[in-house]
């Protein structure tokens, strides 16, 4: 397996602005009122959509209005009471990008992709969008077992965090925090995954391409793994990753959090840590006259604590903040 190495800039930590919180509207939520394990954004025109590895549902906001968000169903069912038993059947929905214009889908798709870290995580789904950045029609359910059974013979368990569209690829990013290859990235034929989401709505295996994996670096003595992943004018990816350990509980433990790019060769390009109070499962990103502009998401581990929506900037080249004061 090709690898990659990088290493942080010596600069402070990005500042991170706190937009809102991910309130929703209990009577248009089933009750629910805050998404409080977001772990992945993305914004087409006036709608921010965020999953939470616990849902079944994506949820909806609304860029001018600062009322709560609501919640559309994804997957049938119910999840059961109870942290443990929850965290074992829910869907682990983590990875959140938009795929580009297609047939039938003039406007883009949002694409949902489950971690494959366990039974039932290896489903996903898409739902295509209209011009103002709404959803269009029903959510239609992506069988990922093929792909992913043939991803877990290269990779200690599988677990897939971000995924966005390169080139002609579809890049899928592994967060191996708890196995030996810690980073990978997996790269898919995009035209074969788009026939698939119009044919039989199951990616197969012979849609892989290319495996690479990445160094990191460390932060306190922890590994540095992906969290997240967006495009970034069809040539740059934007990630995000986190240095996540273990308590005296066993629980997991956050270090820190990273932003970084990497180039369509495969090359990480800037990788810079984040505000240390908050824990990035997501990012969503967008660049103007240089300048790159995010949106994050975190899962801060407390399921009676929303998530928040946080934004920052930052050059896409790092030089240019060096000699600053």
């Amino acid at each position: 397996m090709e690898s990659r190495t990088s290493a942080l800039e010596e600069l402070p930590p990005l500042e991170l602005r706190e937009l809102r919180s991910l309130d929703l509207d209990p009577d248009a939520s089933g009750g629910l009122e805050h998404v409080s394990s977001a772990s992945g954004v993305v914004r087409r025109g006036d709608f921010v959509y965020v999953i939470g590895d616990d849902m079944l549902e994506l949820a909806i906001f609304r860029v001018s209005v600062p009322e709560p968000g609501e919640l559309r169903r994804v997957f049938e069912g119910k999840l059961p009471e109870g942290a443990a038993a929850k965290s074992k059947a829910k869907p682990d929905l983590e990875a959140l990008t938009v795929l580009p214009p297609a047939d039938r889908a003039p406007y883009g798709t949002v694409l949902g992709l489950g971690s494959g870290s366990g039974e039932g995580r290896d489903r996903g789904f898409a739902w295509t969008l209209r011009a103002d950045g709404s959803l269009h029609g029903e959510p239609r359910v992506i069988d990922l077992s093929p792909l992913y059974e043939r991803l877990a013979s290269d990779v200690e368990k599988l677990n897939v965090e971000g995924a966005c569209v390169m080139g002609e690829r579809l890049w899928l990013l592994h967060r191996g925090n708890h196995a030996d290859t810690t980073n990978v990235v997996f790269e898919l034929a995009l035209d074969a995954v788009m026939e698939s989401l119009t044919g039989d709505l199951r990616i197969d295996v012979e849609e892989l391409a290319a495996v690479r994996s990445y160094d990191l670096g460390t932060l306190d003595g922890i590994e540095v793994t992906f969290s997240d992943a967006t495009p970034l004018g069809g040539d740059l990816l934007v990630f995000t990753a986190s240095a996540e350990g273990e308590n005296e509980n066993g629980d997991g433990e956050i270090r820190g959090s990273v932003v970084g790019t990497i180039d369509l060769g495969g090359d990480v390009k800037r990788m810079r840590t984040i505000d240390r109070r908050y824990k990035v499962e997501g990012v969503h990103a967008t660049i103007d006259t240089g300048v790159m502009d995010f949106l994050f998401v975190c899962d801060q581990d407390d399921p009676e604590t929303a998530s928040p929506l946080l934004s920052a900037s930052m050059p896409v080249d790092g030089s240019l903040e060096t000699d600053l004061p």
